[in-house]
């Protein structure tokens, strides 16, 4: 567990939050006892230390619908497969 105490390392940043996150981060302070900055910080830290951070291995898939297609892709649709001569 890392406790922040040292004020000549640490730096003072604002972020902004919606409504949302705000009062689930005030929830979460006040059940835990633990202050609103010291859950960012664990959060911070859980999500962007590289080292510190599981490898998790598996897949991964991304799925997406637009409007619109991509022109890369209507580009690979529309070009006639070349043939092969035995």
């Amino acid at each position: 567990m890392a406790v922040y105490t040292d004020i000549t390392t640490s730096r003072k940043t604002q972020i902004t939050l919606t409504d949302r996150q705000h009062q689930l981060l005030l929830e979460e302070s006040v059940r835990s006892s633990v202050s609103m900055a010291e859950l960012v910080r664990r959060a911070v830290d859980a999500t962007y230390r590289p080292l510190t951070r599981p490898i998790v291995r598996g897949y991964h898939l991304n799925v997406g619908l637009q409007r619109a297609v991509d022109p890369a892709t209507i580009g690979r649709i529309a070009t006639v497969p070349r043939r092969v001569l035995d």
